[in-house]
């Protein structure tokens, strides 16, 4: 199922998710790289990003496909920016023509709780608290997802999700845009995070204007 979901966020920026349903030999067959991977699920999301960019620009040559400090992967070359993600059963991709974009994508699971106070502020914790408990995990889950992919477009090393991201609103339907602003070192960035929710998942996309 190549295109579970697909969405035009603008003219110039456009992400799409795959239901991971396929065996490894489907995407290493499909792919056609080398993967240094023992653990089979690993693998096969590491695959299947790959893909899903070939898919989306057929033009992208996957060999100079290369990582930064940061972890992000960029093509040598490249004349597009784009952004990887994956979770158990999904892998989704962002792409933009024009400049930096990051994609997440997290299941929506009482896990984060656990986590909760490593990546919210003060304020995000005041609008949380205002809903009832099951909403308050698909929150927990937006916000995450939210700020892995502000980590992803902000492209820079030590951030602290707490204090240097701040997302403004809820994500409040199955789909919308919530303003947020990136704080690190006093930058005071705006962007936008383009949300949606699936059955058990959120995927959210960091963009700029």
């Amino acid at each position: 199922m190549p295109f579970f979901y697909q969405q035009n966020i603008n003219e110039t920026r456009h992400l799409a998710i795959w239901s991971i349903t396929e065996p490894v030999l489907f995407f290493e067959k499909e792919v056609n790289l080398a993967v240094d991977i023992q653990n089979e699920e690993r693998k096969i999301q590491h695959l299947a990003v790959r893909l899903l960019l070939k898919l989306m620009m057929p033009e992208a040559d996957l060999n100079k496909l290369v990582m930064a400090d940061n972890g992000k992967p960029y093509l040598q070359g490249g004349p597009f920016h784009f952004s990887f993600s994956h979770c158990k059963g999904y892998a989704a991709v962002a792409v933009s023509d024009t400049d930096p974009i990051g994609i997440d994508i997290e299941i929506i699971h009482p896990r984060i709780v656990k986590v909760a106070h490593k990546f919210l502020n003060d304020a995000e914790k005041a609008l949380i608290t205002t809903l009832v408990e099951k909403d308050q995990l698909k929150q927990l889950a937006f916000f995450w997802a939210a700020k892995e992919a502000m980590y992803k477009q902000h492209e820079q090393l030590g951030i602290d999700f707490a204090k240097d991201f701040n997302v403004l609103q809820l994500a409040l339907g199955d789909r919308g845009m919530v303003a947020a602003q990136i704080l690190h070192k006093g930058l005071g960035k705006k962007v936008n995070l383009d949300f949606h929710f699936g059955e058990d998942y959120v995927c959210v996309t960091c963009i700029t204007g």
